[in-house]
């Protein structure tokens, strides 16, 4: 099984991948060039879509996504560390698994909460009944 880490930089190619694609049916479709509809020459009016700076926002966030998934991935293959490895872990499963049942262990050990309350409360009774000797 991937690590955060990888399974977020398969996400970000993965959409860069579909955006590459959506930018293909656009150009197919005619949206993307030109920015403008031509002179109509015939008398019919043929149907133009035009386009604004906007519709160029979906090939810039696909390069964009493919330049920062390919990115990570080739640090990855590398050995270094990759800018997804600050917002998500890096670890395997077996290491997340651990580091959260000893957290949760920590957290819920009822016996070792009880048993440090209890020997803090002796010592506290002690050096109380020592100082009234």
């Amino acid at each position: 099984m991937n690590s955060p880490s990888q399974s977020a930089e398969n996400l970000i190619i993965g959409l860069g991948i579909v955006l590459l694609l959506a930018t293909a049916f656009a150009l197919i479709d005619g949206r993307l060039p030109p920015a403008e509809c031509p002179a109509s020459t015939s008398g019919l009016e043929d149907v133009c879509t035009s386009s604004s700076v906007i519709g160029w926002l979906i090939p810039g966030t696909a390069v964009l996504c493919l330049t920062l998934g390919i990115s990570s991935r080739m640090a990855h293959n590398s050995g270094r560390t990759s800018f997804l490895d600050r917002f998500f872990t890096n670890e395997s499963e077996s290491e997340i698994v651990k580091r959260v049942s000893a957290d949760y262990e920590d957290e819920y050990d009822t016996d070792r909460l009880s048993g440090a309350w209890a020997n803090m409360e002796a010592k506290m009774l002690e050096s109380t009944h020592s100082e009234e000797e």
